[in-house]
């Protein structure tokens, strides 16, 4: 594990990890196409009224309290939130030390929230396909090229730290 120093200076250096697209926009998508059956085809609930508005606002604020803290300790690292900025520090602290993907976790509670808030059981069923894709497409791939960047190091906090929540 290094001591969190930044190691840069300038502009990010770009790395060699090749990505689809852009995670939010790889999670968002399937997430979406479940708002898009929920509102043309299949309106099964959630949990209906009051309750489950507030479940869900509180779900999403979890999520931007997640993603902002994750930045806030990545910024604090010198380290950058965008995965095809090459990666100096291995980042343990704060959220990290409950998920090696607090951001993406983030984006699961909000989805979520907004689902169970909107009340839309097909986009509730979609963040998870969202969830799979991720994983499939991006979190893999970031998860070798870390293990390349600090080998021995990576390995043992991924095995004592979680891939999602």
């Amino acid at each position: 594990m290094t001591d969190g120093q930044n190691f840069s200076s300038g502009e990010p250096e770009k790395l060699g990890l090749e990505l689809p697209a852009f995670p939010p926009v790889i999670f968002g998508i399937p997430v979406a196409i479940g708002a898009l059956v929920h509102v043309f085809f299949w309106r099964l609930s959630v949990i209906g009224g009051v309750m489950g508005v507030v479940i869900g606002t509180v779900m999403v604020l979890v999520g931007l309290f997640v993603i902002y803290w994750t930045w806030k300790t990545m910024q604090a690292h010198g380290e950058h939130p965008e995965p095809g900025v090459a990666t100096k520090t291995l980042v343990v602290t704060g959220p990290f030390k409950r998920t090696r993907n607090p951001i993406y976790s983030g984006f699961l509670f909000i989805a979520a929230g907004l689902a169970i808030a909107l009340n839309a059981m097909a986009m509730l069923i979609a963040v998870f396909f969202g969830v799979a894709a991720l994983t499939a497409l991006v979190i893999r791939r970031e998860e070798a090229y870390l293990e390349g960047e600090f080998g021995e190091v990576y390995t043992k906090y991924a095995n004592r730290t979680g891939r999602w929540l």
